[in-house]
């Protein structure tokens, strides 16, 4: 054997201590003796000569259930006292558990073990418990703790003087704190920024639940909150039933509001939650969800209501919900996939009232907020494959503005969206090759009352002071005619159908210039079944679905088109090498040629009225948003694009192109029901000039500015500028914009914005934000639409917000004051203050207080509060 000292793990002793004799063993190897033993193979019962220390220690006492291992740098065996104790690193392993500690110690006797100094109790899921002494039973399932300190898998901590293992599924810690938070690495001594201290801290294994007796919750070591009982769940356990942390709320209409949600686990795959919420000036408000995952999908239900106390707290109808006393929605969304491919869903909204889940402030799981402006519900079925998809929907929504007016609201079905894109292999197809692409689609919708806006003006009934009527400027008298009033959406029944089939193949000839032939053939047809009954009279005012023959003469219209086109794109990219950097220049052109296939100057069009003219769609083929409207005649494209890759200072990208009606109608100077396409940049022979910079020296800056200028006079006629910086501990975005009035589809003033937002961090954990929008429009509407003066930098909107966050804590306070305009008789607006508090400890929960502190809802000068 080499001279030296052994390593830990080979060098072992035993001795045995009896009548005064000692037997010494000197190291050996790990698998030549039994003193590094595995144990426990049911077999028959050894006598006490043959037992090892793992026998020993596991001992019949408690019923051997499973191999046990024990290492140390020495074992003493006391036949008088009937024990056996390991020293010196002492390790024991059992059942996924390891015992470490300076010395160990079994009791024959009683089948206790006993572990003292720097004890540390490892559990299979990775727990760590730290004691000065440990007394164990021999399976580990029994015993108490002196001085423990344990440390579980999920960043949890408890300390306790004491801790007694009850049982297997039982530990009681006596005068222990519990906390999600580290001890500070640099002053340990400190307290955690949070904990709970109790007289009694119980953990139930079987229950998966924690409870507090005589617990009293410290921030910083100071104690700020009393609970003579307290329970929470495990937190290694994602769902247990219970009570959540409690829900605040403030609203002036509403009162005060305290709740308190409780979980119902129901299975591991369905819960229900069910929130109660006192509201000191509204009664009780109640809300259930209930959610069920399926092997193929999931859906959820959720049900909320309210009988109201005090009407009178909010606005009298059309401007609030008035005398309605029952008030409540429902919502329910479900995914079901019927295969790898195809899945059915829905996604439904129903309230009782348009002013209900703002007036109550329910969470908008799109908008992550309280803001909702109309309820979408639909029913889908979507099929999706390599190259294509399906998609069969049907919508129906609520509006829920004061300015909404429901039977004006259209319900679509079906809706039906069809795509698929096949590569052609030239070999196959003589040549040919490319890429081939179909393009479907159907809709059909209906609404009770057609919807209209006037031309020049904002014009709105006499009565109300909300819903959009159209009126000659002269004689006061009703003109709902093309050219002075604009038809947003059909009062009646309209189903259209589109099918596109094109192809495209991309050619690269020996110097780099890269052609695109391209080809297409559309065909659609649409059925128009507008009504010509209903009204709505607003004092003086009506809305009359008879007043939609001005536009489309006869009832009853089928009409269809087929367009057939062909064009061809020519791109170049030019490299060239700078001192600061690669420089790619790529001229681009491109034409398309197509009959005059516009069936009449009063089209329907109610899916393609968000016209937009910048780069986005500069090289479209058709600019048009939707399939109502087309392209039509002999159009091209041109423009150039510039890249200069500054190696380690970014890039800079720079864009400049126009638009030319070469031959045939104009479709963008030909107005449709509702004016799309007039002022769009695009109407006049040559378009106005479109323009992109973008400037991005590294990962923590960027600036994009997009503008579009009059192609006679240059003057500006869009502009939009984004910025945002991450210097350091601060992050900062802006963005401007600045659109022309387009009076002949409804916006009369020029509209400009500016908004600002940063946020810094403090310090490691702390930070502070802010964000503040400037109406500069506003001082346009004086003196047609607001009765005094407004400044130039009209503030919409600002808030500021402060909060803190670690790994156990998340907290933040913010408030924000915004205005939303009532173009009212007499004009007024609702300035919406709101501060939301909220409060996230890990493992316990989260407090979340919305206050609305706005000064209620104005109405001709009266304040509904």
């Amino acid at each position: 054997m080499a001279k030296g000292l052994p390593n830990r793990r080979t060098r072992r002793a035993a001795r045995r201590r009896g009548s005064g004799r000692a037997l010494r063993l000197g190291a050996f190897s790990l698998f030549s003796a039994g003193l590094v033993l595995f144990v426990g193979v049911p077999g028959p019962v050894r006598d006490a000569a043959a037992q090892t220390l793992g026998d020993r220690i596991s001992g019949a006492a408690s019923g051997q259930k499973g191999p046990m291992v024990v290492e140390a740098n020495e074992v003493v065996y006391d036949d008088k006292a009937h024990s056996v104790t390991a020293e010196g690193d002492a390790q024991i392993y059992y059942e996924g558990k390891v015992l470490e500690a300076d010395r160990v110690t079994y009791f024959k006797d009683t089948g206790r073990v006993l572990a003292e100094g720097s004890v540390k109790l490892t559990d299979p899921d990775g727990s760590v418990t730290h004691a000065d002494k440990m007394e164990l039973s021999g399976d580990f399932k029994q015993g108490f703790v002196d001085t423990v300190r344990a440390d579980t898998k999920e960043r949890t901590h408890v300390s306790a003087t004491r801790s007694d293992k009850v049982d297997a599924d039982t530990t009681v810690f006596y005068r222990g704190t519990y906390t999600a938070c580290p001890s500070c690495a640099e002053h340990p001594e400190r307290p955690p920024l949070w904990r709970l201290r109790a007289k009694k801290i119980i953990h139930k294994n079987n229950e998966q639940m924690l409870y507090f007796e005589d617990a009293t919750f410290e921030l910083y070591g100071y104690p700020i909150a009393y609970f003579p009982f307290f329970s929470t769940a495990d937190p290694s356990v994602k769902r247990q039933s219970g009570f959540l942390a409690p829900r605040i709320a403030y609203r002036s209409t509403t009162g005060y509001g305290l709740g308190t949600p409780y979980f119902w686990a129901i299975a591991p795959n369905m819960d229900l939650t069910v929130t109660p919420m006192y509201l000191m000036r509204q009664g009780l408000w109640g809300d259930v969800e209930f959610r069920h995952r399926l092997d193929n999908g999931y859906y959820y239900i959720d049900i909320n209501g309210i009988h109201q106390q005090a009407d009178s707290a909010f606005a009298p109808q059309p401007w609030g919900s008035g005398d309605q006393t029952n008030r409540g929605a429902v919502t329910t969304q479900g995914t079901i996939w019927l295969s790898q491919k195809w899945k059915f869903g829905w996604d439904v909204m129903r309230v009782s009232d348009k002013w209900y889940v703002n007036d109550y402030g329910l969470p908008n799981p799109v908008l992550n907020g309280n803001f909702y402006s109309e309820t979408s519900s639909s029913v889908y079925l979507n099929g999706q494959g390599d190259r294509g998809y399906f998609d069969l929907r049907g919508y129906s929504f609520q509006g829920l503005s004061n300015f909404d007016y429901q039977p004006q609201l259209a319900a679509v079905w079906p809706m039906w969206d069809y795509n698929k894109t096949i590569d052609l292999a030239p070999e196959k197809t003589h040549g040919i090759g490319g890429q081939l692409e179909i393009d479907a689609n159907l809709t059909s919708s209906s609404a009770a009352l057609a919807s209209y806006q006037q031309v020049g003006a904002i014009e709105i009934d006499n009565l109300y002071g909300l819903h959009p009527v159209c009126n000659n400027p002269v004689t006061g008298k009703p003109d709902y005619t093309p050219g002075a009033c604009i038809l947003r959406g059909i009062g009646g029944n309209y189903t259209s159908g589109t099918v596109e089939l094109s192809w495209k193949r991309k050619i690269i000839d020996p110097l780099g210039e890269v052609f695109t032939p391209f080809a297409f053939l559309r065909a659609n047809g649409n059925y128009l079944n507008y009504s010509t009954s209903g009204s709505a009279t607003f004092g003086s005012d009506t809305i009359a679905n008879a007043y939609q023959s001005n536009y489309f003469g006869d009832n009853n219209q089928f009409q269809g088109t087929m367009t057939p086109g062909v064009g061809l794109e020519w791109r170049y990219p030019l490299l060239a090498r700078t001192p600061i950097g690669s420089l790619v220049i790529e001229p681009i052109a491109q034409i398309i040629a197509r009959p005059n296939s516009q069936i009449s100057n009063t089209i329907v069009n109610l899916d393609a009225q968000s016209l937009v003219f910048d780069d986005s769609n500069l090289f479209e083929w058709d600019k048009y948003s939707g399939y109502d409207r087309f392209e039509t005649g002999v159009r091209a494209n041109y423009g150039a694009q510039f890249t200069l890759d500054m190696d380690k200072h970014g890039y800079v990208n720079a864009m400049f192109g126009q638009s030319a009606q070469v031959a045939g109608v104009n479709s963008y100077n030909t107005p449709d029901a509702a004016n799309v396409g007039l002022e769009s940049g695009l109407n006049t022979p040559m378009s106005d000039y479109i323009t992109r910079v973008t400037y991005t020296p590294n990962s923590n800056y960027s600036f994009i500015a997009k503008a579009r200028f009059n192609e006679a006079t240059w003057a500006l006629a869009h502009l939009d500028v984004t910025a945002r910086a991450h210097y350091g501990p601060i992050e900062f975005s802006g963005q401007f914009a600045d659109y022309e009035q387009q009076p002949m589809i409804g916006y009369i003033y020029r509209r400009e914005g500016l908004q600002f937002s940063s946020k810094y961090n403090v310090l490691e954990h702390y930070f502070v934000s802010g964000n503040i929008n400037f109406d500069l429009s506003r001082h346009y509407y004086y003196p047609d639409y607001l009765p005094t003066p407004q400044p130039t930098f009209s503030i919409a909107a600002w808030g500021i917000g402060a909060g803190y966050t670690d790994d156990c804590t998340n907290f933040s306070i913010n408030y924000t004051n915004a205005i939303s305009d009532n173009f009212g008789n007499p004009p007024a607006y609702v300035r919406n203050q709101t501060l939301l508090l909220t409060l996230d400890l890990r493992t316990l929960g989260d407090i979340k207080a919305p206050i609305m502190v706005s000064p209620g809802q104005i109405q001709d000068g009266v304040r509904y509060n």
